[in-house]
């Protein structure tokens, strides 16, 4: 488990995972998201239905040590391949480690990928690129613009990400398919 608090005795929760893709420029917005999945994951831990046991961890490419290798992006590209949600922090650029672990999940999984665009609003101009770059990855990539990082708009995408796979989890054929051998095939 990856989580502080180990399953109780006899527990066969699964690991749902949110692999975190960004820049440092967002760092603490990382630290807010995670912070709100091991605060729902520690409401549904004591709250669940034993029927339902289901655990939410994050991934996050800065939790691995330092390797010497020119390789790097390829471990967090595979890793976010074996996650059940995508969520890609933006604020002033995406980058090529970012665009990488995108086109790798795209081309590899059905996973969906939900990016949250925290706007500046003196830099809305300078967006067009990554604007298309956005929409022309089609419906497996939903993105919202929101204001700059830390506005209520920005937090509340970060909630409803979480709440979109708590809908998938609490939903009994929506889980099996999360969880299912078959996703890794």
């Amino acid at each position: 488990m990856t989580n502080t608090e180990a399953p109780k005795s006899g527990d066969d929760a699964k690991e749902f995972v949110f692999f975190i893709s960004s820049g440092a420029d967002v760092a603490a917005q990382r630290d807010l998201f995670e912070a709100m999945v091991r605060t729902t994951d520690n409401q549904f831990r004591q709250r669940r239905d034993q029927s339902r046991p289901f655990t939410l961890v994050v991934d996050r490419w800065e939790n691995d040590a330092g390797r010497r290798t020119t390789a790097m992006n390829e471990l967090f590209v595979r890793r976010a391949c074996n996650a059940h949600a995508i969520v890609v922090l933006l604020a002033n650029e995406i980058r090529l480690g970012t665009k990488e672990e995108i086109e790798g999940v795209l081309k590899e999984t059905g996973v969906q990928v939900s990016v949250i665009w925290m706007d500046k609003p003196e830099n809305s101009r300078r967006y067009a690129a990554l604007k298309r770059y956005l929409r022309e990855r089609g419906p497996r990539v939903a993105y919202v613009k929101t204001g700059p990082p830390g506005s209520d708009k920005a937090i509340c995408a970060m909630v409803g990400v979480i709440t979109a796979a708590l809908a998938d989890l609490t939903h009994t054929e929506r889980r099996e398919e999360l969880f299912s051998e078959e996703r890794y095939r």
